[in-house]
């Protein structure tokens, strides 16, 4: 699987992955990003005429699309009107764009800040919305790409350059999220770093954007920042399909497979009682108070090594507070078709 998609027409299946940007199109022809889980909006000064043509042809009601990292323009429809859950809407190719301008504050045209910001370095604080294509990493350098439709993790087979792995390690030693915006920009959120150049940065901060850190402050109640990684000029994310029971092991894994299970039984006596071992006994208190400490830490943020669990299954990374903002958003705008 592959985002780097070419020779599409309008109306034809998206069949990358599906992320993004996300944009509001309505009938009036407005085109704006919605602030978290609000009725604040930022219109987009710069949007082709064409495009929004082309997309209130597919959905005349108008509705959500993403913007990818390559510029392609995608949404999702239900062609039938039978879908009952995002995994049954079919996903299409709108266009391309090349996502410039500025995005407005309908009351106050003079805040508006840029869709695409420039001049900086990494570890320079973000000056516009947080939004993007999501993918997640850890530590020992895996990433991949979840599908909100399926709940399926998607492994990444890019290798991405040392000058984004490099600032996002630093920036976010455990691991986490991150956002690839339409211009192939790399951000991420951390938590509040105290630094001299962050100090001066944060107050020299568009009015708007400062309002919106508030707003995610104020709402999810975690204290983060955005902050810009580097770019990725030409590179794109392709992706590999999610594991699945059906998979055939190869030779090694099944090598592996079979000389961890011949090393599984207990040599200690065993209790006819409630059939361990003696020293399964005597060491369950111990293992499951470790086991509930290492939950609390949530360590599945980190890698436990090949063949561990926390290896085989990707966390669940909790340091995007957009998607708990945007759930009742979400909700609401299901329900009138507006996937």
């Amino acid at each position: 699987m592959t985002s780097n998609v070419t020779n599409l027409s309008v109306g034809d299946e998206w069949d990358a992955h599906y992320r993004g940007l996300t944009l509001h199109i309505n009938q009036s022809r407005d085109c704006w990003w919605q602030v978290y889980n609000g009725t604040d909006r930022l219109y987009v000064d710069d949007f082709p005429a064409e495009m929004i043509d082309d997309f209130l042809q597919l959905k005349p009601l108008g509705g959500r699309i993403r913007v990818t990292e390559s510029g392609d323009v995608v949404t999702r429809i239900d062609e039938d009107d039978t879908a009952e859950t995002a995994a049954e809407y079919s996903q299409v190719w709108v266009g391309n764009v090349d996502l410039t301008g500025k995005l407005v504050p309908d009351d106050a045209p003079d805040m508006g800040i840029p869709v695409r910001p420039t001049d900086l370095s990494a570890g320079d604080l973000w000056p516009s919305v947080y939004d993007g294509a999501r993918y997640s990493f850890t530590p020992g350098g895996r990433m991949w790409w979840k599908n909100t439709a399926t709940k399926k993790r998607h492994p990444v087979t890019t290798d991405l350059p040392e000058t984004i792995q490099s600032p996002l390690r630093q920036q976010k030693p455990q691991g986490g999220s991150f956002r690839i915006t339409p211009s192939n920009d790399v951000i991420t959120l951390v938590e509040s770093p105290a630094t001299d150049t962050v100090k001066r940065q944060f107050s020299d901060l568009p009015a708007l954007v400062r309002n919106i850190i508030k707003l995610r402050k104020d709402r999810a109640g975690l204290e983060m920042l955005p902050i810009y990684v580097g770019n990725l000029g030409d590179v794109t994310i392709d992706l590999d399909s999610p594991p699945s029971l059906t998979d055939q092991m190869s030779a090694e894994e099944q090598d592996a497979l079979e000389g961890w299970a011949a090393s599984l039984g207990g040599t200690s006596p065993t209790s006819a009682d409630d059939h361990t071992t003696s020293q399964q006994t005597t060491q369950s208190k111990t293992e499951n108070t470790e086991n509930s400490k290492r939950d609390d830490k949530h360590t599945s943020s980190t890698d436990s090594g090949p063949g561990g669990d926390k290896d085989d299954v990707p966390p669940d990374f909790d340091d995007d507070p957009e998607d708990w903002l945007d759930l009742d958003m979400d909700s609401t705008e299901d329900r009138i078709n507006d996937r």
